[in-house]
Formats: C-alpha cells, structure tokens, sequence
C-alpha cells in the first residue's frame, strides 16, 4: 500500500512567465521572485487520498526565493471540496477557495478549466504526445506560505518538500490563459502564453517528510496582510 497522501493524480500543469510588477505584489515580505519571473499554473483531479476526499484543485504557485533559498509560494488556490479546503488552509495555509474545475483528457489533447461566480479564471490546454522519464519536480519543493487571521495576524510558514513519485508523464505543445473577476485577478499575471503543457499520473506527499509540521519563520507587517492579502482569500 502506498504511504503517500495523495495516490494517483492526474495533473496537468505548465510553468509561465508572469508579470513581475503583479507578481510582486502577491509576494509576502522577505520573498522575492525568481529570475525569470515564473509560475506554475496546475489543474489536478485527486481520485485517492488518505483523508478520504475525491475532489478536484488548481493553483496559481509563483517561484521565488528567500535567504534560505528556492521556494513555491502559493498567492491562489481553489478546489470543489470542502474538507480539503479546510485542511488546506487552517494547517498548511494555502488560500483555497471553492470554484468549478474540469479536467478532460481524450487521447492526446488535454484541457484544464477553472470557473468561479460565472468567470472562467484558468484555462490549460495542449497536446501532450511526448513521453517524458524524468520530469521536473512538480510538488516537491519547498514552499513558503501565510498563515494566520484577522485575529492572531498573520506568518509566514515554511512546508518542506514531501516527496513525489510520477507514474507517467506526458508534454507537449500548449497554452495557458489567465482571466480575472472582481475577486479574483489572475488575468493582470499574464496574457494569454504558449507554454510547454504536462500531464503526469503521480502520488506525492509521502514518508517522514509528508508528516513534518510546518515551520513558522515570523510574522508579516499587519499593514501588508490588511492591504495585500485578505481581501483576495474571499
């Protein structure tokens, strides 16, 4: 039986540049962007978890850096479950939101979309017809992240990488397309962009490091979260 917490996903995904003025502004203090200005936008169903939700989830992850080195930093995340979006955000922060998520493959052509309110906000499509060993780590990585409330303020948190393992992955040609609604402003990260798309069928999040509780790095200057992050997690 397989230890990880998430077992045969199917994620579709693709790295993007973004604009480095929006991007920046996503950023807590004491993160910078990577160089160049990158995110990774992803689109997963999730048919088998330890914690016996089946459900769907998509983010917006920005690559950036900070004193200890490379990290994820997730400024927008939704899913179409409940549970998972309170476990995502009250133990490990991501911001998660609930939204309609499709995720179609027919041969060789995939498409991810993600719907909030009536606005298509994320959509990934291409042809992925390219078999590839050893993909770049997906989830696996490091990620620093807010944590807190109105109430306790707000910290950033550090989660370490939990490990992964792809069953198959596929890339290919692509594109990626970012829209935006009153609460939700993807669309100012980046145009419409062509992009190299995968599909992975993957386990992560597993063995000792799945299980090690995040670290709290320090509190976030009360101005920065009132102005820049609570109104987005509505």
């Amino acid at each position: 039986m397989s230890d990880y917490t998430w077992q045969n996903a199917l994620v579709l995904w693709a790295d993007i540049p973004v604009d480095p003025a929006a991007a920046d502004l996503l950023l807590p203090p004491g993160l910078a962007l990577a160089d160049p200005p990158t995110a990774t936008v992803f689109v997963a169903d999730y048919p088998i978890t330890t914690f016996g939700s089946v459900y769907r989830e998509a983010a917006v992850l920005l690559h950036g850096v900070d004193d200890d080195g490379d990290l994820l930093h997730c400024p927008w995340m939704v899913v179409d479950d409940d549970t998972a979006l309170i476990l995502g955000r009250e133990v490990l922060g991501f911001p998660k939101k609930m939204a309609e998520i499709d995720l179609t493959v027919e041969g060789d052509h995939a498409v991810g979309t993600v719907s909030r309110k009536g606005t298509e906000l994320i959509r990934i499509e291409g042809t992925v017809d390219t078999g590839e060993a050893t993909p770049p780590a997906l989830f696996d990585r490091r990620f620093v992240n807010l944590f807190g409330s109105i109430v306790t303020g707000m910290s950033t948190i550090e989660i370490a990488p939990s490990g992964e393992h792809f069953h198959e992955c596929r890339r290919g040609d692509g594109k990626v397309m970012l829209g935006t609604s009153d609460r939700d402003a993807l669309g100012a990260l980046s145009p419409t962009t062509g992009a190299t798309v995968r599909l992975a069928t993957m386990d992560f999040a597993g063995g000792a490091s799945a299980i090690t509780p995040p670290r709290v790095i320090g509190p976030v200057d009360e101005s920065w979260a009132y102005g820049r992050f609570f109104a987005r997690i509505l």
